[in-house]
């Protein structure tokens, strides 16, 4: 499996964690301890799934989903979180999370979350390519020839 995933959490042995987890699993791996840095990076970079927690001080996980989906709408992000709550999950799903797991993190399951995230994020970048090109046509713009 391949990908490239950000996790952000604002305890770095976490990140650490995590990262050797998805590297395992033969995802590319960047970690951010601050919600404001992951925002920097990603309006920089392209990433295929973002790991957040959820409680964060300088930023809180759903805050953080919620501006990522802003600026990156076709990338799923998966809220990591040590209260398993049902309005935790609610909360996390309103803010536009793709899903959520909880702490402490079970690698194959995380694993799994992420592989299953890949395509969904794929789907949603393709579908905005094509609106794209749809409103392009609309208004005149050059046309896109099929085959």
């Amino acid at each position: 499996m391949s990908g490239r995933v950000l996790v952000v959490d604002d305890d770095q042995s976490v990140c650490e964690l995590l990262e050797v987890t998805l590297r395992r699993q033969g995802f590319e791996v960047e970690w951010r301890t601050s919600g404001l840095d992951a925002l920097e990076l990603v309006a920089e970079r392209d990433f295929d799934v973002i790991l957040t927690d959820l409680g964060m001080a300088s930023l809180s996980g759903l805050e953080l989903c919620a501006r990522i989906l802003e600026i990156r709408p076709e990338v799923p992000v998966i809220v990591v979180t040590g209260d398993a709550s049902m309005g935790t999950a609610v909360g996390a799903i309103r803010a536009g999370a793709y899903d959520f797991i909880t702490k402490p993190v079970d690698g194959d399951l995380l694993a799994l979350t992420v592989t299953r995230a890949l395509p969904h994020g794929q789907l949603r970048g393709e579908v905005k390519r094509l609106r794209q090109v749809v409103a392009v046509g609309r208004h005149g713009g050059p046309r896109v020839a099929a085959g």
